[in-house]
């Protein structure tokens, strides 16, 4: 890649890894609210009631995992 094309992707890449930050910071919080729900005698069935309505809206997609993103990470472009 020359240094111009470079240069014109650099605040793509840039956004691209202030999205994957905030992505982070949001699994992490999901982890924690989920810790704190399932401390309570109702908040298992809530959790699994509630990522039964998140399929249906993404139309039975599949969560994304860890690989997925490690995958779309690495074949970001330099």
């Amino acid at each position: 890649m020359t240094d111009g094309i470079r240069e014109h992707h650099l605040p793509l890449h840039q956004a691209f890894d202030e999205l994957m930050q905030l992505y982070r910071l949001l699994e992490l919080e999901n982890e924690l609210l989920r810790g704190q729900l399932r401390r309570h005698p109702v908040g298992e069935m809530q959790i699994r009631e509630t990522e039964r309505k998140m399929m249906e809206l993404r139309g039975d997609a599949p969560f994304a995992t860890h690989e997925r993103i490690q995958a779309l990470l690495s074949s970001r472009p330099d």
